[in-house]
């Protein structure tokens, strides 16, 4: 427990004489001196808004004059990595459906060494294995047969089906693929494939890409449709994004074994709703629904307007406002509450799987749901301090400590009657801390405003305590949207999306993505959505 301003004066005193100890004139000078110290600390962490403020400023005006924004360093403030302990990485070993590892060609070649003397032993062989790739440009030309029969009817002999009618085989649609999911952008891609001697236009390259959209949109559904009704855990996040040059974002959907992308021009709670209902529309009247509009802050009476309607669905948006104009709800952020509450109604009933758990950073449109909240981030703000005198460091260090020493606990996968006796006892000790930082006091109001949703892996076991692994699958995002920009069209958006959340879905399966891609190509490409469901199906087990 933090020291109090009785316990810190009666030390300094006890540094003097007796005389001066007893002296009421120093013990309000030592009092005056910790207050000085508390207001110089509230002014520092006002100094540092301050500061935060004006960059964010001079980025809109640099903005406006259109010149080069200031490039961003980031502190590495990760903790090391445990390498002796177990990955959280998904089990890269095969499936019965298909390989984990591309095929290898395997050869051996015995060197002899020169002028060998009569009379010598031979002792075996010493290895040295070498990996090389041969990268051959290719062009088939096929001769179809034309044939007329007795009755004059005309056969043609048929191009094989892999290629669909297209001058570019499966393997090299499959190369230029994977190369652009690897980062590369159009432009590069071109002149690496030119390098290759194949003939192809900037247009033809884009053509390629485009054409596999819609079904990579398609697979990219399947595959979110699989992780909701499967996982019993989902994690979600965003980032910025760019369509038709125009700023928006990029919503992360996932979970241990699968991985969705949607990039649209809202960061809203009822995007992101509209994300999970996959082209559906419903809103149903129930607990949670209720419980939703609750956790916003609305009142009892207007909660108690709704206990009459429990079970009642509506199938357009258009019904749940008769019924808000009914029970004369019109203002409207109330109305604008009930639509997302009735989203939310729908939504758990039909589309998420019963208990499942939302992990975020607990951005407002996340916060919905079954929720957990991540520790990582409810703890980042302490990192940004700057302390002012020793006694708020060391108050800092202390409440950071309790914090991770909580973490710590938490990391156990099952949990005792007991286990979670010393949990809620130190969690308590942690929000009944006092500090002379208005920051710091504040991180340790939120840690007490969200206990439920830090804690919820004490009656939810084996789900993860940070939302590190949203960040890792959304950090491509990132960087596509440095080297290439944005896309232009709808249909390159649903490309790039479905692309992502294919790839992204291969690694966590433990699938291969080339060979994926190659099968994709040649018209039989594995169900990503059946290999979801039998991770989780085999993990569950």
């Amino acid at each position: 427990m933090l020291q109090s301003h009785s316990m810190i004066i009666d030390h300094i005193l006890a540094m003097f004489t007796s005389e001066v100890r007893n002296s009421d004139a120093m013990r309000a000078l030592v009092a005056l001196s910790l207050t000085y110290s508390e207001q110089l600390q509230s002014t520092q962490e006002q100094l540092t808004k301050a500061l935060d403020k004006i960059k964010v400023l001079e980025d809109e005006i640099a903005k406006l004059r259109k010149t080069p924004k200031r490039p961003k360093f980031s502190p590495n403030n990760m903790q090391p990595r445990e390498r002796n302990k177990g990955s959280s990485k998904p089990n890269p070993m095969p499936l019965d459906n298909g390989p984990s590892l591309a095929l290898k060609e395997v050869s051996e070649i015995i060197v002899k060494p020169e002028n060998i003397p009569v009379g010598s032993r031979f002792k075996g062989h010493q290895t040295f294995t070498v990996q090389e790739i041969n990268i051959i440009a290719k062009e088939i030309t096929y001769k179809l047969e034309v044939w007329h029969t007795p009755t004059g009817e005309v056969l043609r002999g048929k191009i094989p089906t892999e290629l669909k009618g297209q001058h570019f085989g499966p393997t090299l649609r499959a190369l230029e693929t994977n190369l652009y999911a690897q980062g590369m952008s159009q432009p590069a891609i071109h002149e690496f494939l030119g390098g290759l001697g194949i003939e192809i236009s900037s247009g033809q390259v884009n053509n390629i890409l485009l054409n596999e959209a819609e079904g990579y949109s398609k697979t990219s559904e399947a595959i979110l449709t699989a992780g909701l009704e499967e996982a019993p855990y989902i994690r979600t996040d965003d980032t910025g994004e760019k369509h038709q040059h125009k700023s928006g974002y990029c919503t992360h959907i996932g979970g241990e074994y699968f991985a969705y992308y949607k990039t649209s021009f809202s960061k809203s709670r009822e995007n992101f709703l509209k994300i999970l209902l996959q082209g559906k529309e419903g809103y149903r009247i129930n607990d949670s629904m209720i419980w939703h509009l609750f956790q916003c802050g609305v009142e009892d009476d207007v909660l108690n307007l709704f206990e009459n309607y429990k079970g009642k669905s509506y199938e357009t948006k258009k019904g749940i406002k008769r019924l808000l104009n009914g029970l004369g709800l019109k203002a409207k952020k109330i109305r604008q509450q009930c639509i997302e509450a009735g989203l939310v109604g729908y939504i758990t009933t039909t589309i998420l799987k019963q208990g499942q758990i939302l992990m975020s950073d607990r951005a407002g449109q996340f916060a919905l749901f079954d929720h957990a909240a991540c520790w990582i981030h409810m703890e980042r703000p302490l990192r940004k301090i700057i302390c002012t005198s020793r006694e708020i460091e060391n108050q800092l260090k202390g409440v950071r400590n309790a914090i991770w020493t909580i973490y710590k606990k938490l990391r156990e996968a099952v949990f005792t009657g007991e286990d979670k006796a010393v949990v809620n006892q130190l969690y308590d000790d942690l929000v009944k801390m006092k500090t002379g930082s208005s920051e710091i006091n504040d991180v340790i109001a939120n840690f007490k405003a969200f206990r439920d949703e830090l804690l919820k892996v004490l009656d939810h076991p084996g789900i993860p305590l940070h939302n590190n692994d949203s960040e890792r699958d959304i950090r491509p995002v990132a960087k596509r949207r440095n080297i290439s920009g944005s896309t232009k069209s709808d249909l390159g958006r649903k490309f790039r999306d479905g692309l992502m959340g294919i790839k992204q879905t291969c690694f966590r399966v433990g699938y291969n993505f080339w060979d994926y891609l190659q099968r994709w190509h040649r018209g039989d490409p594995p169900d990503l959505s059946k290999l979801v469901r039998h991770r989780y199906q085999t993990s569950a087990t």
